[in-house]
Parts: C-alpha cells; structure tokens; sequence
C-alpha cells in the first residue's frame, strides 16, 4: 500500500492533468448519449464519480492532513443527514436523482481541498489550462462553422453547441478560462494569435445564442479599452488616444451590423416578440425584465422558494431536495439560490465556504494595491476570470454545481490564490 501511494504522491499532478484533459471527451461523449440515447446517467458520469472518490482516498490516505480529513468527515456527515430528511420527511422521492443531485454539489468543495493540497508550494503550468480551453473550443468551432451541432435550445430560440449538451455550461467555461488566454497572448505580444483566437471565441459567442458570454465578453473587452486609455493619458500619447476611440467606434457600429447576422440577436427578437414588446419602455416591468434578462429565473425561484417556506426546519436548514411527490423540482438556474433552496442553510455553509473564503482572499490581496494590480494585466485577468465565473453562477447556474465546470473552478481559484500568496 505504500508503494501505491508514494506513486500517487510522485504523480498526482500528472494523474490530474490527465484527467482534466478527458474533460472535453466526456463532456462529449454526455451530449451523444443524452441527445441520441436519452440515456441520463452515463459512463461519463460514473467515470467523474470515481475520480471523486480517488479524491477522497488521495486525501484521506495518502496526504492525511488533519484538517482536510475534518471538512471531509463534515461533508459526509452533512450528506447523511441530507438523505435522511429526503427518506423521512418527502412522499414518492427519488433516491437515486437526489444521490445523484447532492454528489454534483459536493464535487466543488472536495475538487477545492483536492487542488489546494496537490498543489501546495508547486507551480501548476497554465498552458494545460489554455490547451483544454482550446479543445472545447474546437468542438463547438468546427461543428456550428459546418452545421453539424447540437442546437443550443430544444425549441424555439436559435444557437449551436457543438458537441456539447450544454450552452450555459460551456458558455460559462469558455467565458472563465478566456480572459487569462487573452492576457497571455497579449504580455507575450502575440499578435497574430490574439487575433486568430478572437476571431474563434467571437464567432462561438455569437453561435451559441445565449446572452451570458456576450455580457462576459464586454466585461473583458472594457478593460482592456480602460487599461489602454490610462496608458495613453499616462504617457500623453494623445494622438494615439484618438486613433483608439475612433477604432473603438467603428468597431462598435461593425459590431451592430454583424450581430444582426447571428443567432444571438434571432433570439433577441424571438424574445422580444414573445414579450409582445413594441417599445424600450415596456421592457421595464417586473414581469418583463424577469422573462428578458433573468429567462423566468425569478418566477422559479419563487415556486421554489414558496416550496422551502413550506417545508420543515430541518428541511430548511439541511435542504428540500430536488425530487418531490414523484417529480423533479425545477432549478432556479442561480447556482448560489439553488445551492441554498436545495441543499438548506447548513449545506450552503459547507459547500461554499472554502469557495468564498478562496475568493475573499484572493479579492482581499488584489484590491489591497488596486492601482498598481489595475494595470497588471496578468492579476486583473485573475480578478476577470472571477468576477466572470461568479455572474455565470448567478445568472446562467450551471457552474458551480456542474463537475465539468466546478473542477475547472477549483483549479483556477487555487491558481490564483498560490499566485497572490507567494507575494506576502
């Protein structure tokens, strides 16, 4: 046994590179047997549950820190307690959807402890990171340039997702990984490629047809303009300054007139026109703004949450479930209110609490020299890629709760904090 795990701990981080670049083949391979099959658990599924459990095994008895082993013993017991209310307190539940539901919850906090202990004082080489990024991109690249995609939606509204199943989950994970590609290419001045790769990612954002990316996009993009216009005025370059917001113009109107090419703004006007919209103004009502901006995310979260009023204390604090009176109940597709509805007060606390304390730090360490961080574009791209990934959670859902986006999550978030470490 010892053998085993001295080899384990020579080459866990090969192991899990390996791992993560399988990412996008079963991700794949969910798609094909959920769109051809309508087969729910797969292969894919029961291959992410056992690399959970190898976790559990890397750090309970090869690494053993007492700590961790603590925040494990809390996560099982919490689970425990999690399906009994199921068993005792809900009629005609599904046991196996719940099972199935909770292990997607708790694969955050445990790929957090995991990629915190694996990486503990070594250095993890983000090109792995840029290279599955550049993978998934691919497979939604070349299938919706060809028309051979899975649609974005089943009905109704247009987009492709490659051979994803997914547009909000792999929106939101090209949408996290991007803006530290995009960093990269730019400190090592790597013209062409930047181009090149943003030709890709524009073209997959407007392909896909969800509004998320496109807001995520923005958010990089208007940095990148602040980062260039503080440089400009610093260095009185003013002729230059015009060129920029001249170029930043026309990009803009090229920009309106392309987008109306796309299945994004299709699905604009499908919406609009579902809405019975005829002016800006009526867009501003509750209703409205609900279906438009949130898509009914709000309306769920108020049957759910009249579920949760309705349900018993312990129920409210260890969570409803997902299953009740022999159906599924709908998500919110917020993960943060989904994570909290479902999983109860006291689940909430334990899934998320080395998330937020991760990135507390890590916000904490930035902002603590916010004008010099500001224009490092390496940390800001850090700072980004969070921000980006918290709005995917609480507007889109499908990332903190989803194993093929939360492991990416983890990796990125101890990433960053190992980085803002090594500076104290």
């Amino acid at each position: 046994m010892n053998k085993i795990n001295n080899f384990l701990r020579r080459n866990i981080i090969t192991i899990f590179t390996i791992y993560l670049f399988t990412q996008p083949v079963l991700d794949i391979a969910t798609s094909v047997a959920l769109y051809k099959f309508n087969v729910d658990f797969t292969v894919s599924s029961l291959i992410r549950v056992v690399f959970l459990l190898f976790t559990l095994y890397y750090l309970i008895f090869v690494e053993r820190k007492k700590i961790n082993i603590k925040i494990l013993i809390l996560i099982m017991l919490y689970s425990i307690i999690f399906m009994l209310c199921n068993i005792l307190f809900k009629d005609n539940t599904n046991i196996t959807y719940e099972i199935k539901s909770l292990l997607n919850n708790i694969y955050l906090p445990i790929s957090l402890l995991f990629t915190f202990q694996i990486f503990y004082n070594k250095e993890f080489n983000r090109k792995k990171i840029y290279s599955v990024l550049l993978i998934y991109m691919l497979f939604v690249f070349v299938p919706n340039l060809f028309h051979i995609g899975f649609d974005s939606y089943a009905y109704s509204k247009e987009g492709s997702v490659g051979f994803f199943y997914s547009a909000n989950a792999i929106g939101s994970l090209i949408s996290v990984i991007t803006p530290l590609l995009i960093s990269e290419l730019v400190i090592k001045r790597k013209k062409l490629y930047l181009i090149l790769f943003l030709l890709i990612y524009g073209y997959i954002l407007l392909t896909l047809g969800t509004k998320a990316p496109i807001l995520c996009a923005l958010i990089v993009l208007m940095y990148y303009i602040l980062y260039a216009v503080i440089n400009l005025i610093k260095n009185k370059s003013y002729k230059k300054l015009i060129i920029l917001c001249t170029t930043f113009v026309l990009f803009v109107l090229a920009s309106i007139k392309l987008i109306t090419m796309t299945p994004f703004y299709d699905n604009l006007v499908i919406h609009l026109n579902y809405l019975k919209i005829k002016n800006v103004s009526d867009l501003f009502t509750m209703h409205n703004i609900d279906h438009f901006v949130f898509g009914s995310r709000l309306s769920f979260f108020k049957k759910t949450f009249n579920i949760y009023l309705g349900s018993n204390i312990i129920q409210k604090l260890f969570g409803i479930g997902y299953f009740m009176n022999g159906k599924i109940i709908k998500l919110v597709e917020m993960d943060y209110l989904d994570i909290f509805l479902h999983q109860g007060i006291i689940g909430f606390i334990i899934i998320l609490f080395t998330y937020f304390k991760t990135i507390f730090y890590i916000f904490k360490s930035y902002f603590k020299k916010f004008k010099s961080n500001f224009l490092n574009i390496k940390k800001s791209s850090m700072i980004i890629s969070i921000i980006i990934s918290i709005l995917c959670a609480f507007l889109t859902g499908h990332v903190l709760a989803t194993p093929a986006v939360s492991i990416f999550i983890s990796v990125i978030l101890v990433v960053y904090y190992n980085e803002f470490k090594m500076e104290e």
